[in-house]
């Protein structure tokens, strides 16, 4: 594994729009484990593949800041929805 250098904003890279991640493959995995990585070592709870100057839709996430080795979520094209514009019956 490997620590990646961290963009810093605002930083022209991180206003690309990011691509979807189309398959998981060795580079993806290889990829999650030095976002990861890098993300303990920040030290951080979250990291976007952006912000590692990779445009995918991807990003990792702990937030019990590394005490529970279960934490650790990956999310791999997320789609974020606003709740406010939701019908009622789902709020």
């Amino acid at each position: 594994m490997a620590l990646l250098p961290i963009l810093d904003y605002p930083g022209r890279r991180l206003q690309t729009k990011a691509r979807l991640v189309s398959g998981v493959d060795d580079r993806i995995r290889r990829l999650i484990n030095d976002m990861a990585e890098t993300m303990y070592a920040a030290p951080g709870i979250g990291l976007a593949a952006p912000q590692v100057g990779v445009s995918l839709k991807l990003f990792v996430i702990d937030l019990s800041l590394g005490q529970d080795p279960a934490a650790p979520h990956v999310l791999i094209n997320p789609e974020f929805v606003d709740v406010t514009r939701l019908p009622k019956v789902l709020k």
